[in-house]
């Protein structure tokens, strides 16, 4: 069979397998009013764009994955203290490291795999060229067929690879901005881990009592209860002293609006407990509740 005969023969079949498709969503199908847009999802689909070839320029403002807004917001901001803070920013720069790792894989598997895809169509038209008898001539033309689709899909994944590595370059440098800033703040805290610890619970149990106050029947449910009253002493004491003082603020002489601002946010100066001594707040020394001594690797006194 000669080359001509044989590419001849290729693309027909190409052309029946494709005209199947066609035939599904043919536009003179619908209605008039959408036969313009049918056509040039037609177009899309006939010329193997990808959502990168339509769309370049917005994607490279608008992230696949979630905004830094909502990373900052949404994420980090739900803390008490700059040591949680941090604590999250490197377990998520492990993820967006291993996001970027493996978009760099993927797009090293797509380049290989299309190689792959290449070289066995070359050893497919091969054995077509040599083929004889009908039987053996159409089984080798299908399998080409078949390779062409994969082919198609291959280099499809090739183009949004580049995509995904881009889009996690910009998250882990994003990343690493957050840990220097939360770093930063550590350091000027003069705060352990641990003694963060502290500061974290007492305000992490005020503002869900304050969110309980806010809501219903006004009352600290039962879970919340248990989980304060497990508390060292002096610090679940200063959570209670911070439940009377929240309760006189909402339903006192003089109250402070239901809807308005947090007040575990506009009162946290009076509302955190006070460090009262080297590793110690409001008069318990921490190295005793613990047992261990703190370590002070990142904060400076």
């Amino acid at each position: 069979m000669t080359e001509s005969k044989e590419l001849a023969k290729r693309e027909d079949l190409n052309e029946r397998v494709n005209s199947k498709f066609v035939q599904l969503i043919k536009s003179d199908e619908y209605p008039l009013a959408v036969r313009e847009g049918v056509n040039e999802v037609m177009n899309i689909i006939s010329q193997e764009r990808s959502i990168t070839d339509l769309y370049p320029e917005e994607l490279a403002e608008i992230p696949i994955s979630q905004s830094h807004f909502q990373d900052q917001a949404v994420q980090y901001e739900q803390h008490f203290t700059s040591h949680k803070k941090l604590r999250q920013a490197l377990m998520e720069m492990q993820d967006r490291l291993n996001a970027l790792y493996a978009a760099k894989t993927g797009q090293k598997k797509a380049i290989l795999k299309v190689k792959r895809i290449e070289f066995e169509m070359e050893n497919l038209v091969n054995e077509l060229n040599k083929a004889e008898d009908d039987y053996e001539i159409k089984r080798w033309e299908l399998n080409i067929a078949e390779k062409e689709v994969d082919m198609e899909e291959a280099q499809r994944g090739l183009k949004d690879s580049s995509h995904l590595i881009k889009d996690a370059i910009l998250k882990v440098d994003h990343q690493r901005k957050l840990v220097d800033r939360y770093k930063a703040e550590v350091e000027k805290s003069g705060l352990s881990y641990e003694e963060a610890e502290a500061v974290y619970y007492v305000m992490y149990f005020t503002s869900e009592a304050e969110n309980q106050l806010r809501t219903g029947d006004h009352q600290i449910d039962r879970g919340t209860n248990k989980a304060i009253s497990q508390m060292p002493e002096v610090l679940r004491l200063k959570i209670q002293k911070n439940i009377s003082f929240l309760r006189e603020k909402l339903f006192g002489d003089n109250p402070h609006p239901i809807d308005g601002d947090y007040l575990f946010i506009k009162y946290r100066d009076i509302l955190e407990p006070k460090k009262t001594g080297p590793n110690e707040f409001e008069g318990m020394k921490l190295d005793d509740f613990l047992g261990i001594q703190t370590i002070k690797l990142l904060s400076k006194e």
